[in-house]
């Protein structure tokens, strides 16, 4: 009778949270232009328009995680047309192409897409020789670090860049490339990173994600995080900036609650990073951060940052991700049950968008 119980309990649970995944990834279908890619921030009336190249990692990989849980054929084609546009890229790779390539090869099989990322991006920044945008500038990995680092430097707009940098270790470590200049990168942001200014709690939340997904430990040495002694203290200090339990706020000092200060983006990888790090002792925050992000989930199916702000198709598909990502209570119980996991049981495999 209990088991009962417990089993429709999860179930609903379970078909609430698929039902969540399958709007935001046919908002994700029905809104991608025919490049492959999405416009920035959701839909400039014309899919023939070129689509931002910066993008397009995150978005595709929320389309990939939601399409591995319902199965939806439209779903599968967009990804093909995403990575058709990842393929089309020689000289003008962003840091989240090595672990969209890789998501890509988890969905279609075989090695195509992290080979190409693989022979144009990592090894070219191994031997020097990624001429960037054909500029004629050579790179290696160190000196393409450093312009991520300047550039966000310039744009005044600092902490942003261990965030880069974190998901770019990320993409690095899951293609098989160095990480080692990734990684003296990530850390020396770390040491820099400001709660005064914009996107400190992003910046963070990137670092320990990239940090913790290769098993490298920290012991911040300069900075506001200079107290921490390891990765671990850091991810207690991420933790500490979730709001009421539920979504992560957009900046450091306004942990405040009731006051709108909470931000999908900035929960999707706070929890993505959380769970990476310690899926154990993390499971409540993280779990507590999917609830605030199915919560906001907009009629349309897509997400915006914050109320007010606008759809964004980035948004969408970050939120995408880490909801994907973090499993429902109920799976977990059926897990420790022995009847696999409820979103696999409850798996949708349907065709209506098919022509």
């Amino acid at each position: 009778m209990v088991l009962g119980i417990v089993l429709a309990v999860t179930t609903m649970a379970s078909a609430d949270l698929l039902s969540v995944i399958d709007a935001g990834g046919d908002r994700l279908v029905d809104l991608q232009n025919n490049d492959g890619g999405w416009d920035w921030p959701l839909d400039d009336g014309n899919p023939a328009s070129a689509s931002p190249l910066n993008t397009v990692g995150p978005i595709a990989t929320g389309l990939a995680q939601a399409y591995s849980l319902t199965g939806d054929a439209a779903q599968l084609s967009a990804l093909t047309d995403a990575g058709s546009l990842l393929l089309s890229k020689t000289n003008n790779f962003s840091p989240s192409d090595g672990y969209l390539a890789v998501e890509l090869d988890r969905v279609f099989g075989g090695t195509t897409y992290t080979d190409h990322v693989t022979t144009n991006f990592y090894d070219e920044l191994a031997a020097g020789t990624y001429d960037r945008n054909g500029a004629g500038t050579l790179y290696d990995t160190a000196g393409y670090v450093n312009l991520v680092r300047t550039a966000r430097a310039n744009q005044g707009i600092g902490n942003l860049a261990a965030w880069d940098l974190g998901m770019g270790l990320y993409a690095a470590g899951l293609a098989g490339a160095d990480t080692s200049d990734w990684i003296d990168g990530v850390k020396a942001e770390v040491d820099e990173l400001d709660g005064s200014a914009y996107y400190d709690v992003i910046g963070l939340a990137g670092a320990i994600f990239g940090l913790a997904s290769v098993g490298e430990d920290f012991d911040p040495t300069a900075g506001e995080h200079a107290a921490a002694g390891n990765l671990g203290d850091l991810g207690g200090i991420l933790a500490g900036y979730q709001i009421d339990g539920g979504g992560f706020a957009w900046n450091s000092n306004y942990i405040i609650a009731g006051d709108n200060n909470e931000t999908i983006q900035e929960t999707a990888y706070s929890a993505l990073a959380l769970y990476e790090l310690d899926k154990v002792n993390y499971l409540t925050q993280v779990l507590g951060a999917r609830w605030y992000m199915q919560g906001s989930q907009l009629a349309t199916g897509g997400w915006a940052n914050y109320a007010g702000a606008g759809e964004n198709n980035e948004i969408t598909g970050e939120a995408l991700w880490a909801i994907a990502t973090v499993p429902a209570p109920g799976a977990l119980l059926l897990g420790f049950l022995g009847m696999g996991t409820a979103t696999s049981w409850l798996r949708k495999r349907r065709n209506r968008h098919a022509a």
